[in-house]
């Protein structure tokens, strides 16, 4: 009777364990290790889906640009000095530190790659040197000058509150008397709250290229307000 019992016992543990065993499948190491990656990266992507992901920016640049120029005749920088007094020959110099405002939208292309359109406003005042006789004198006018620009615009990284830049392209200077001007820009900056609706961003760009003729080179350093959309 108590060998009935336990094979009665048996079998029921049997047949409890039975459906069990037969779902198990044996996996070897390399794949379950697979799979636990899969099953992270997914989470990390469930969780990026869940904040709004903005593909274009649009901002205003506020800042400082400090350029600096040569030039060789004094109507250079919107200054007439009657050649029988002065005189501004090779080597004489100008420098322009503006305030600098103005527009920026980028449109995003597809994946990292965005196409940058603005333009800047740059209002101060340039001074210069200028000769009577052997006495330097420095002298100064109030300048506005106006830039439109192209940029490409290579956003780094993975979505991110906080995501890099690469900026690359070229300017246009119109200033007073329709005196124009070129210039190639190169830069990199920052968008923080990139996430978020609004943000803030900073902004490194260099420019070399020529005004009026002669020789300009600027660096610019904007912080600018952006709104993600």
């Amino acid at each position: 009777m108590r060998n009935l019992f336990k094979v009665l016992v048996a079998s029921l543990a049997l047949g409890v364990a039975a459906p069990a065993l037969a779902q198990y499948e044996y996996k070897p190491p390399w794949q379950v290790e697979k799979e636990e990656k899969e099953r992270l990266l997914e989470l990390q992507e469930q969780s990026v889906q869940k904040f709004q992901r903005w593909k274009n920016v649009a901002r205003v640049n506020l800042g400082v640009t400090f350029f600096y120029s040569e030039y060789y005749n004094c109507n250079y920088w919107y200054g007439y000095y009657p050649p029988s007094t002065y005189s501004c020959g090779s080597g004489s110099w100008v420098s322009y530190i503006p305030f600098t405002v103005g527009p920026q939208v980028d449109i995003n292309l597809g994946g990292m790659n965005n196409l940058s359109v603005g333009f800047n406003v740059f209002l101060g005042t340039a001074t210069g040197t200028v000769y009577s006789g052997l006495a330097a004198e420095s002298v100064s006018r109030s300048v506005t000058i106006w830039e439109p620009t192209v940029d490409y615009v290579a956003k780094l990284g993975p979505p991110s509150n906080t995501a890099g830049r690469f900026r690359v392209g070229g300017g246009m200077y119109i200033g007073p008397n329709s005196e124009l001007g070129w210039a190639f820009r190169i830069g990199g900056g920052a968008s923080f709250f990139n996430l978020s609706r609004v943000g803030i961003g900073l902004d490194l760009v260099l420019e070399g290229g020529a005004y009026n003729g002669y020789w300009i080179g600027g660096l610019q350093l904007v912080a600018s307000p952006e709104l993600h959309f």
